[in-house]
C-alpha cells in the first residue's frame, strides 16, 4: 500500500519505520529541517515511567512499547533509557499518587513527604503531609538521540523521508498537494502535532495548542535523581538532564499559542520555573541555566487522539502528544498498522473519538 505520513516527529517516525518494514510503500513528509526545535518531539530527555498513573490503556502501551524500546536500542547498538526510578508526589489521598500505586501491582507503601529530603541525600524536599510513591520502573529517554536513529535507521528499511516540504491544507483525500504539485496516494496518516487541526480542520476544535517552557537548572555537586511527577496545581516534573542538570517543566502553565509564532522564553517564565525549584530542589542554583519551549497539543481530556477522518476513510488523524507521548514512541507505528489492517487493538480502539470515555486520565476535566 502506497502510504503518506505528514510530520515527521517522533511518532511520523515510529509509523514510517513500522509500516516500511511491513512492505508497505512509505512517504513521509515534513515542514522542516531535520532534527527541528518546532514541535513537541525535541530535547535531550523526556519521561518514560512503565505504569503511568493516567489509566490502565496507558499502562498497557507502556508495556508494549517497553519490548519494542529494547529492539531500537538493540539496534542503535546503545541505550536510549536511563532507569533512575521515579517519585510521583501529591497532597494527601492524590488519585494520581493513589493511581500510580494501584496500577503499579506492588504492595509498596506510600512514603511521607518529609522522608524524601533524607532519602534523596538532600538534593530533593517535599511538604512532610504529601504522598509520595516511590516508582522503580522510571527513568528518562535520550529523545533527540531516539529521534536521530530513526532519521537514520527508517531509510534503510525503505521508508523516503522528506523535509523542508509543504503539504497543503486542508487534507480532503488521499491526494496530497505536496510544494504545489498533487501526488495520490492508498491512505494517509496526519501526525503532525501542533499543525494538525489545520491540515485535517473537522478535528481542530478538539485539538488546542499550548505552550510550554523547561527550564534546566544547576547544582555544584551533581548527582544522579529520580524523576519527580506531582499531582498539584501546576502539575511540576522533572527529570536528570545531561552535564548533571535537572530539568523542570510545568505541565499546567501556559496558554495557547500559534504553532507557527511561539514566543520566546522570558523572565516570567524563570520566575515561575525557579519558585517550584527553590522548594522542591534545595541544592541547585534556582536560576535556569537555559530554557526552551516545546508544543503541547491538547484534547479536553488529555488523553491521544486517533481518529479517521469523516473526509475519507483512509484519512488517519495521529495525535499522540497532550504532553505525555514521548514514552510510547516505539508502539505508535503498530498502532497505525493495526489502522491500515482494520484491525484495532483494545488500545487503538480507547482512542477513538468513540471509545474516549474508556481511557479517562484523570488529568482533565472534560469530556467529549
Amino acid at each position: 500500500m502506497k502510504v503518506a505520513v505528514v510530520g515527521l516527529g517522533v511518532a511520523g517516525l515510529s509509523i514510517c519505520a513500522r509500516l516500511a518494514l511491513a512492505g508497505h510503500d512509505v512517504s513521509g513528509f515534513e515542514q522542516f529541517e531535520p532534527l527541528h526545535t518546532r514541535g513537541s518531539s525535541h530535547g535531550d530527555t523526556r519521561i518514560v515511567r512503565l505504569t503511568p498513573g493516567e489509566g490502565d490503556v496507558y499502562v498497557r502501551l507502556a508495556r508494549r512499547a517497553a519490548v519494542l524500546w529494547k529492539t531500537w536500542e538493540g539496534l542503535a547498538g546503545r541505550p536510549f533509557i536511563d532507569w533512575t526510578g521515579g517519585l510521583m508526589a501529591g497532597p494527601r489521598d492524590s488519585p494520581f499518587v493513589a493511581a500510580c500505586q494501584r496500577m503499579s501491582g506492588k504492595p509498596a507503601a506510600l512514603l511521607r513527604g518529609d522522608a524524601i529530603h533524607p532519602l534523596t541525600h538532600g538534593y530533593i524536599a517535599m511538604p512532610y503531609e504529601w504522598d509520595v510513591f516511590r516508582q522503580d520502573d522510571c527513568g528518562v529517554i535520550a529523545a533527540d538521540a531516539v529521534r536521530a536513529f530513526l532519521l537514520r535507521q527508517t531509510p534503510r528499511w525503505g521508508a523516503k523521508l522528506h523535509h523542508n516540504v509543504r503539504i497543503e491544507a486542508p487534507i480532503e483525500s488521499t491526494t496530497l498537494r505536496i510544494d504545489g504539485e498533487p501526488r495520490a496516494f492508498d491512505a494517509v496518516i496526519v501526525a503532525a502535532g501542533g499543525w494538525a487541526g489545520a491540515l485535517l480542520p473537522e478535528f481542530a476544535g478538539r485539538l488546542a495548542v499550548r505552550r510550554r517552557v523547561f527550564g534546566w537548572f544547576q547544582t555544584q555537586a551533581p548527582r544522579l535523581l529520580p524523576v519527580i511527577v506531582i499531582d498539584n496545581e501546576d502539575g511540576v516534573y522533572g527529570m536528570p538532564a545531561p552535564q548533571g542538570r535537572y530539568k523542570i517543566g510545568l505541565h499546567a502553565v501556559g496558554g495557547a499559542t500559534d504553532p507557527n509564532d511561539v514566543r520566546e522564553p522570558d523572565a516570567h517564565d524563570a520566575a515561575a520555573l525557579s519558585a517550584h525549584v527553590r522548594e522542591l530542589l534545595p541544592k541547585h542554583d534556582p536560576k535556569p541555566v537555559r530554557m526552551a519551549t516545546c508544543l503541547y497539543t491538547v484534547t479536553p481530556d488529555e488523553n491521544f487522539l486517533i481518529a479517521q477522518s469523516a473526509a475519507h476513510d483512509r484519512v488517519l488523524l495521529f495525535s499522540a502528544c497532550s504532553g505525555h507521548g514521548f514514552k510510547y514512541a516505539p508502539v505508535f507505528g503498530e498502532l497505525a498498522e493495526e489502522w491500515l489492517k482494520g484491525d484495532p487493538s483494545a488500545e487503538l480502539a480507547a482512542f477513538s473519538l468513540h471509545g474516549r470515555t474508556d481511557a479517562a486520565t484523570g488529568l482533565g476535566a472534560h469530556r467529549f
